[in-house]
């Protein structure tokens, strides 16, 4: 049986097939829609500017409050820099307030109050990274649009976080003058990867997260930026793309049924095709209609497959004999070798769209020109990090496409604590 010739006429049949995405006019319609979000016209990637310079050396020895608010915990921490790395101490991690009971704004507040007056002592500039949809104000603060990610607390609707934070420590009687930070988690992890060393040159900064979802961000001339108006003429600015909601890309069949099927439909279509909680689904549609087609054996369950992440994925990948729910559903060698090869183009897929999105940053910046001075990318998230098989395949198409192509060169990074890392760094640079 010949495996590869099956499942893709059986892709290219449904415009699934990774042959059908051009990276390169891909790309160009990925920085036309970015250049369009810089001018504030109409487009598909928000562009958010975040009034936030990643110019400059972080100060080694000085230390800074870092706050991680997430969807379920919050942490806190002190982290001072050094020519070693990062040092963090007085680290806290608890529930993210309003997980585990509705609070009010006023009981919200009180809680944070609680957790940063014994650090408050101890620093003064605090990087809070705040992944809920807030609007970044020039002063570094943000009007809370809404808490969400199951985080229920009552009248926070236009809240200033870091003002109302600050008034609330100084009622309860901290004299210390404090200044906050605000930054999403994309945004701290372009900052917190580890600083370049002396000898060390970089061409452009980009923060990306392959996770459950997916954004980036990276550092854009200010000049560029023209919603900004007057005062934004020159320095430069990292910039939140929002590249999750990018949706430009062509879909295939098995993409359009699996957002059709989602709680979101036609939202977050990028992010659909090469994050953790979407693309595994997308591989579910696709299997599932090729047993309904017969492709897999009679005595196969690929046609009942359940609801699937990246995790189930990665399990078979690893072990396409082991004892997962998708090696389950396979009741023969050939069903093996055909799941694996379904898997395979997808996951390329998903690759060539990674790729297109880092090339399309890199064009915008006019970043990696040299070899010797790459971009720096620094990479969070599960599914980049820990699915089988995905970062090499990103690399692959990064080197084909990026380098070979495009001539231009990046360096993949992380690091230990990146968001807490980022977040001191963002004060330390801007507070």
């Amino acid at each position: 049986m010949d495996y590869r010739a099956i499942v893709d006429s059986f892709l290219r049949k449904y415009d699934q097939h990774p042959d059908a995405i051009d990276m390169a006019a891909l790309t160009a319609t990925f920085v036309s829609e970015m250049k369009a979000g810089l001018a504030g016209e109409p487009s598909s990637l928000m562009m958010i500017p975040t009034y936030l310079s990643a110019d400059g050396a972080i100060p080694l020895g000085e230390t800074a409050i870092a706050i991680d608010a997430g969807g379920t915990n919050l942490r806190t921490a002190l982290v001072t820099f050094t020519e070693s790395g990062i040092e963090v101490s007085d680290f806290t991690k608890r529930p993210m307030p309003g997980t585990t009971k509705t609070l009010t704004k006023e009981e919200f507040l009180a809680e944070m109050v609680s957790y940063l007056k014994p650090l408050v002592r101890k620093a003064s500039k605090i990087g809070f990274c705040f992944s809920f949809p807030a609007e970044v104000q020039p002063n570094h603060d943000a009007k809370v649009i809404m808490f969400c990610k199951e985080v229920n607390i009552t009248g926070a609707e236009n809240m200033m976080i870091c003002a109302e934070i600050a008034q609330a420590l100084k009622a309860e009687g901290v004299d210390t003058p404090v200044s906050f930070v605000l930054l999403n988690d994309t945004v701290a992890t372009l900052l917190g990867g580890p600083n370049p060393g002396p000898g060390e040159r970089m061409d452009g900064q980009i923060g990306f997260i392959l996770g459950t979802g997916t954004n980036t961000a990276y550092v854009e001339r200010c000049a560029n930026i023209k919603k900004l108006g007057a005062g934004f003429e020159t320095g430069n600015m990292i910039i939140n793309t929002e590249s999750g909601i990018f949706d430009k890309v062509p879909m295939g069949e098995f993409d359009r049924r699996m957002d059709a099927a989602s709680a979101n439909p036609n939202d977050h279509i990028f992010e659909k095709m090469i994050s953790g909680v979407y693309l595994g689904l997308v591989i579910r549609q696709t299997v599932m209609e090729a047993a309904r087609q017969g492709l897999f054996s009679a005595e196969s369950s690929v046609v009942n497959l359940p609801e699937i992440s990246m995790v189930e994925v990665d399990a078979f990948l690893r072990q396409p004999y082991g004892d997962n729910v998708i090696a389950n559903c396979c009741a023969s060698d050939d069903d093996r070798e055909l799941m694996y090869t379904f898997i395979d183009r997808a996951l390329d897929r998903g690759a060539k769209l990674v790729t297109v999105n880092m090339a399309a940053l890199m064009e915008q910046m006019d970043g990696g020109k040299r070899m010797s001075a790459p971009c720096r990318i620094v990479v969070e998230g599960s599914t980049f990090h820990k699915c089988f098989s995905y970062r090499e395949r990103i690399e692959r198409y990064m080197k084909a496409y990026v380098n070979e192509t495009l001539g231009r060169y990046y360096l993949f990074t992380s690091g230990d604590d990146v968001n807490l890392a980022g977040s001191a760094g963002a004060a330390l640079l801007n507070a």
